[in-house]
């Protein structure tokens, strides 16, 4: 089944509206990749150097969103304010995640967050959710509320067109791999101590440092990934609105459970767009498991 036929089965038509654009988008991110990534001197709202496949995919899809006529406002982890448009759903992005490993050549991706609500907003006001992945392929992976399902972008002619390549995905019962970002001695204790419990349960240490790249991982074999509360940062490093949130509403549809340490990631109100929090995210009682260690620390 191709995109575009999915959508008008399944998806409200402002939704499905928005989703294509980025599908479309995607692909000229895609094949844009190899051509544009020197950095510029320029750097985003939150001090990062900025690269030039940042700013191109920043700007490409805000003006694909927008010229769609659904999205309320663009917010994006490379803008300081929101674009605003004449639509009914905010849309908040990370452009483009893990630009920092273009050089090596690891998996990048792109995420989507949609609110009913203006931004800031709590994550229960999401209504889907969606994050690209740049590898070896390249696919969509999203979720309106009703399961999580990926479509895969296959050669068409003198263009490409999006396939379904798997429906209603769930995280496996048996949890396989972990990934935890940051430094590990900057890990603060709770964390640590669940990290050294994990070696000795036949579970593989996979870290790649792309979220989406970590996270796929996840979401094939099971386990846990995140970007942990460290000694300095307590509040980490990912941002709830662009990445944090978007990625447990899809993880929530797919049997699993992500936190901040103590709270579902969902239930955060953060009061600025760029707001961070830890994040502890995969299967459910991996996560649980980090909850408590926090606790009893």
């Amino acid at each position: 089944m191709k995109l575009d036929e999915f959508l008008r089965l399944n998806a409200p038509d402002d939704l499905g509206a928005l989703t294509s654009a980025i599908a479309k988008s995607s692909v000229d991110v895609w094949d844009s990749i190899p051509f544009k990534t020197g950095l510029l001197t320029e750097t985003n709202p939150s001090g990062e150097t900025q690269k030039a496949i940042d700013v191109f995919s920043n700007d490409l899809f805000v003006e694909a969103l927008t010229s769609t006529g659904h999205a309320a406002e663009v917010a994006s982890e490379e803008m300081e304010e929101p674009v605003e448009s004449r639509g009914g759903v905010s849309v908040a992005m990370d452009p483009l995640d893990g630009s920092s490993n273009v050089e090596t050549n690891n998996p990048l991706g792109s995420i989507f967050g949609f609110y009913s609500h203006r931004l800031p907003a709590s994550g229960r006001s999401l209504v889907g959710a969606l994050y690209v992945t740049y590898g070896t392929m390249l696919t969509l992976t999203f979720s309106f509320g009703k399961g999580v399902h990926r479509f895969v972008a296959l050669r068409e002619g003198d263009g490409m067109s999006f396939q379904l390549l798997g429906v209603n995905l769930k995280l496996p019962d048996k949890p396989e791999v972990y990934g935890f970002g940051g430094s590990r001695k900057e890990w603060v204790h709770g964390v640590a101590r669940f990290w050294e419990s994990l070696d000795g349960r036949g579970l593989r240490n996979r870290y790649c440092g792309t979220f989406i790249g970590d996270y796929n991982q996840v979401l094939a074999k099971g386990g846990i990934f995140s970007y942990p509360a460290l000694v300095k940062k307590p509040r980490g490093k990912l941002r709830v609105l662009y990445e944090c949130a978007p990625m447990a509403f899809i993880n929530e549809q797919a049997g699993g459970y992500a936190s901040d340490g103590s709270t579902n990631v969902l239930d955060l109100a953060p009061s600025g767009l760029a707001e961070t929090s830890p994040l502890y995210i995969g299967s459910a009682s991996l996560v649980r498991e980090v909850e408590g260690s926090l606790a009893s620390s």
